[in-house]
């Protein structure tokens, strides 16, 4: 009797993380606006696996710049702003990093500010390891298009958690008009 429940168990837990990680994707992708926001952040060229691995790094050193030098707090989860996800190369993304702050400010040292304005995306959730986030946007973009949306470039990556091995939750939004 117990075998056959731990058998039930397994096969349900195989099945909602199947589930999971094979979820959002395929089915219609779904337009809506994110409001604008104040960003404190850097500009860097780096590799998919330079930036996965300077990430967490960069995001401290962002996070202690907005703390110690800033009259402001953290407002939303570390952010990478891209310009052109359409031609992404994992070899040489480059991208605005850093953090949605709660209000209006000048940049400090290397660090810049600016308020983006509302942005009108298409969202989806990735969850699994860092190095497959390009295979994730081909995909989004690929998708997009094939439903006719019009993409406008700008690409988001909004990192939600970053946990061991490089695994990481976070939500991909594609500009659309």
């Amino acid at each position: 009797m117990i075998h056959k429940l731990a058998y039930w168990i397994l096969a349900g837990l195989i099945i909602s993380f199947s589930a999971a990680s094979f979820s959002s994707i395929d089915k219609l992708l779904e337009v809506k606006t994110i409001p604008a926001i104040n960003f404190f952040y850097s500009k860097h060229t780096l590799s998919n696996e330079s930036m996965h691995k300077q990430g967490d790094k960069l995001a401290e050193k962002t996070a202690y710049a907005i703390a110690t030098k800033t009259p402001t707090v953290l407002n939303g989860p570390f952010t990478y702003i891209f310009e052109n996800v359409q031609s992404f190369d994992p070899k040489a993304l480059t991208a605005q990093i850093g953090w949605p702050v709660e209000k209006k400010i000048q940049g400090v040292d290397s660090f810049l500010f600016k308020e983006t304005a509302p942005f009108k995306c298409i969202t989806i959730v990735h969850e699994g390891p860092h190095v497959e986030l390009p295979h994730a946007w081909k995909k989004l973009v690929t998708q997009a298009i094939a439903e006719g949306h019009k993409i406008t470039g700008e690409g988001r990556t909004l990192i939600k958690l970053s946990g061991a091995n490089g695994y990481v939750v976070a939500e991909l939004q594609l500009g659309v008009q």
